[in-house]
């Protein structure tokens, strides 16, 4: 059994000659093999296919989780050698110092397939002119397309809107996915079991969970759980947060006292408690990882539903009719967003920021009348007196209150905004709905 398990644990050298496929294998097999090619990825020199392999769209979330994995461990082990005087630790410290980069870097690429994934929907939406310029008009005469968009539905006979009590949190909205159907999970006998624990022992198997990387307990996952989940991994760390000697309940920081004059029962007592602090901190984002999978697929089905599909449709032959009963103000926007095109009845997102669109939206709109109704006529200007000229103020001594500084600039003195880098751009087709990688590896030991 022991020749098994060792054969099967990759080591940092065995990384880089092995293919792609044969990784992920190895990956789905133990979590420790992941750890192990993310440390090695950090601090070694790897072929590009594997590179590819963990920051790409399928593997890079499990990338960045062994990466917080791989940091806490690095970080703890460093400070048990240091305990120890270890001579291994400048090497393992080199290595805590190359995986924080990297981890850096995995934040950044997951954040840049969220953003291609919003783009994505803004594309099918708000990216053409045309649909740009009609969302607008709606916009601008309001009670206008309530009517239309009220004679079409009716015309159809779409069902009414199903009204969902407000969600106080995700967990809210997850929860009544289930009881709606739009989300088809069973509750069964088991999860209905681990949701009547008391919280002590709820929270033990929290623990117990956190403990076992291969062995994760699949029914922490299940949709009616997560909730309690997420509280008990908080309540581990609030528990946790001072034994561990950490800085905060989301963070373990550096530790604040030297271990080497203390007892060395006690010391390695804290050692353990942060290495366990650690561990937890990495299932809270497995938790996190896990809401926003269902909450995507949540979006993803009520995008899908039929009833909804039929009043977007409804919705967009609303817009039509309310532009042609005002063709000149369905003209002017277009117009306007003819600066912001890349190639005719394209906008270009680069040209067309978020901030560009929302001051020329508001511009717009105000100018079109802001509200219902015809086009108002424009009114003839009215001549107003000039005022008489002001006599020139005396000059008076400079106060606080009056000359420029870090409160109140002077001319010339304020500051721009600021260009915000994004992230490299990257491609990718699309997100699978559930991650077969991450599902396999829940599954529980027999």
């Amino acid at each position: 059994m022991r020749s098994t398990e060792t054969e099967r644990m990759l080591r940092l050298r065995d990384v880089a000659r092995l293919p792609a496929e044969v990784l992920v294998k190895r990956f789905e097999e133990d979590f420790g093999n992941l750890v192990t090619a993310a440390v090695a990825d950090a601090t070694r020199r790897l072929p590009a296919p594997v590179r590819r392999l963990l920051d790409g769209l399928e593997w890079h979330l499990d990338w960045a989780d062994a990466l917080v994995w791989a940091e806490g461990e690095l970080q703890v082990s460093a400070e048990r050698m240091t305990l120890l005087g270890d001579p291994r630790l400048r090497r393992v410290e080199g290595q805590l110092r190359q995986v924080r980069v990297r981890l850096h870097e995995a934040r950044c690429v997951a954040a840049d397939y969220r953003r291609q994934d919003r783009e994505r929907l803004e594309q099918g939406r708000l990216l053409t002119a045309r649909a740009t310029a009609l969302s607008w008009l709606s916009k601008a005469f309001p009670d206008e397309y309530a009517a239309l968009f009220a004679a079409r539905v009716a015309e159809l006979g779409i069902p009414p809107l199903r009204r969902h009590t407000a969600s106080r949190d995700v967990f809210d909205s997850i929860e009544q996915a289930v009881a709606q159907g739009r989300l088809q999970v069973e509750a069964g006998p088991e999860v209905r079991a681990l949701l009547e624990l008391p919280d002590d022992t709820f929270r033990a198997a929290v623990a117990d969970d956190v403990r076992e990387q291969n062995a994760r307990n699949v029914l922490l996952r299940h949709p009616l759980v997560l909730r309690r989940w997420h509280a008990g991994l908080a309540r581990l760390c609030a528990l946790t947060v001072g034994p561990a000697r950490a800085s905060s309940a989301t963070a373990l920081g550096r530790l604040p006292v030297d271990l080497a004059e203390l007892p060395r029962q006690e010391a390695m007592q804290i050692i353990n408690a942060r290495r366990f602090f650690c561990a937890v901190q990495q299932r809270r984002l497995d938790c996190d990882r896990t809401v926003r999978a269902l909450m995507a697929e949540i979006v993803r089905r009520e995008r899908a539903d039929p009833v909804n599909t039929a009043r977007r449709e409804a919705g967009a032959h609303a817009r039509l009719r309310l532009a042609e009963a005002h063709p000149e103000a369905y003209a002017r926007i277009r117009e306007e967003l003819r600066a912001y095109e890349s190639e005719p009845g394209h906008l270009d997102p680069a040209r067309l920021t978020s901030d560009a669109r929302g001051a020329l939206k508001v511009r717009l709109l105000a100018e079109l009348g802001g509200g219902g109704g015809e086009d108002p006529a424009p009114r003839p200007p009215v001549a107003q007196p000039s005022p008489p000229p002001r006599p020139a103020p005396r000059p008076k001594p400079g106060t606080p209150e009056s000359r420029p500084g870090r409160d109140r600039p002077g001319p010339g003195q304020a500051r721009g905004p600021r260009p915000v880098p994004g992230p490299p751009a990257r491609t990718a087709a699309g997100h699978p709905p559930l991650r077969k990688a991450a599902c396999r590896r829940a599954e529980p030991s027999r």
